[in-house]
């Protein structure tokens, strides 16, 4: 036995034992060579394989693609190891797709040059990513449910008093760095605890439902709206003055008043404050945004002990002496 025999028989052998398939490839494009695993990998009897173009294993719209990188590759050949390419796919005899990553590797013989490829099967691989991808996917879902329940007031749907707190800041930023105003609304629902003795819990949450409907359906669509706890709602109003405030919470005010209440009238008191940013070179503070909250809830008080069903806004307040 000569020495290239010896090394044909030795090649022969240590592709037949590879756990990978394994292809050898002659320099026309032709297999020459295949293993027990290229069979099993691809539904082929290796007979049925040997002398055919490669591209018998190439998906039919890729396979003129192949043929072009192939002739390329064999110009100027060059190991290609595992892991430096993307993921291919490859076809199974019955026409499906199969993921695979190939590694190619020149070999010079006295034949001419082949190209041995490796090819591992991706197909479990590809399931578990997509396993895992799709876990991912109902845990951001899950996380997006959280955020929202954490953020909006199970009773009414709306936003509860935590999460305002966050377009407020914003809102005042953009209000300091436009100079326009930015006003706050703090209703309460007038004379809602012996409304909720007299006639039940059940018909109180009745009640703070229409509420909230009646101000989501009143409201300008650049508002937030949301309950800030009891039966004491808020709402943000972007790029609105002392006036419009005022207007906007009579708005809200009469609109309450005309609904048709099932058991007896409903009426709400609201403090309005408004803030206006001319230095622009401040920057918003959490006092600040405190300091709006507390100017509307001390406006809304003066309306509750001056008669209640009012507007009142902050400036409107008498000075104590």
């Amino acid at each position: 036995m000569t020495d290239l025999e010896l090394d044909e028989t030795t090649l022969r052998t240590v592709i037949e034992a590879a756990p990978c398939a394994m292809i050898l490839v002659d320099d026309t494009g032709s297999i020459a060579l295949v293993n027990r695993a290229t069979e099993n990998l691809f539904g082929y009897d290796r007979n049925r394989l040997l002398g055919q173009p490669i591209e018998i294993l190439v998906p039919e719209t890729a396979r003129d693609a192949h043929q072009s990188h192939r002739q390329m590759f064999s110009s100027l050949p060059d190991s290609r190891p595992m892991g430096n390419t993307r993921d291919l796919m490859a076809r199974h005899r019955d026409g499906t797709a199969i993921p695979v990553e190939v590694g190619l590797n020149p070999i010079q013989t006295p034949d001419g040059m082949f190209v041995l490829s490796a090819i591992i099967d991706l197909t479990e691989r590809k399931r578990a990513e997509q396993r895992i991808a799709e876990q991912a996917q109902r845990l951001a879902d899950v996380n997006v449910q959280l955020e929202a329940m954490a953020a909006t007031d199970s009773l009414t749907s709306l936003w509860n008093r935590r999460a305002v707190l966050d377009p407020l800041g914003f809102q005042m930023e953009c209000a300091l760095r436009n100079g326009r105003p930015l006003s706050v609304l703090i209703l309460d629902v007038d004379h809602f605890k012996p409304y909720n003795d007299h006639f039940g819990h059940l018909a109180g949450d009745e009640v703070l439902q229409k509420f909230a409907k009646t101000l989501l359906e009143m409201a300008r669509r650049s508002d937030y709206v949301a309950r800030l706890g009891g039966e004491e709602f808020g709402a943000v109003l972007p790029e609105t003055d002392q006036l419009g405030a005022v207007r906007l919470g009579e708005r809200f005010r009469t609109g309450i008043e005309a609904v048709a209440w099932p058991k007896r009238s409903i009426t709400a008191s609201i403090g309005a404050t408004t803030a206006h940013f001319t230095n622009k070179r401040l920057r918003p503070t959490s006092g600040w945004r405190s300091k709006l909250m507390i100017d509307a809830d001390r406006a809304l008080y003066y309306a509750k002990e001056h008669g209640r069903n009012r507007v009142i806004h902050s400036q409107d307040i008498p000075q104590q002496t």
